[in-house]
């Protein structure tokens, strides 16, 4: 009797882990992020890129004075990195800022200078400033960033 209720406690805490996993990626497929770019390049050839992507941030109701703002921080490396390491590199990244997006699509170029794989590792980060929030008439700022990397082979 007492292996039954160890079997069917068992079956059940399985049945619970296999649903939690099934649904966290399903909410991380739900962000779609799509990074098109020359996989292969030639050194010193210009590249340009373009990252569509949809963000949770665009659910968010903004009024005329709230600010919303998209900025793109890439690099090119021989590893990657964690955005909290990126954030660290400010000063090695590009930046690709954008005011009040049109559309899902941000633009970036890139060159290589040298021949071997290396990894366009960066992030996008997305603000937006709802003006009078609060009732005391203060500002929220609202944040969320978008890991982005990818693989490039540059040959000669």
């Amino acid at each position: 009797m007492r292996y039954l209720k160890i079997k069917t406690k068992f079956i059940l805490l399985s049945i619970f882990f296999f649903t939690l996993f099934g649904c966290e990626r399903k909410q991380k497929e739900s962000l779609y992020l799509k990074i098109i770019y020359a996989k292969e390049t030639k050194i010193n050839k210009r590249n340009i890129g373009k990252i569509l992507f949809d963000s949770e941030l665009d659910t968010v109701k903004a009024g005329e004075k709230d600010l919303k703002s998209t900025t793109l921080f890439l690099g090119k490396f021989k590893k990657r990195y964690a955005i909290t390491e990126l954030e660290k590199m400010h000063q090695s990244l590009d930046t690709f800022g954008f005011i009040e997006k049109k559309n899902d699509t941000i633009y970036f170029d890139y060159i290589f200078d040298k021949v071997g794989i290396f990894y366009l590792d960066g992030y996008i980060e997305e603000k937006i400033l709802l003006d009078n929030y609060y009732k005391n008439g203060n500002s929220r700022l609202l944040t969320k960033q978008i890991k982005i990397s990818e693989k490039i082979k540059v040959i000669d």
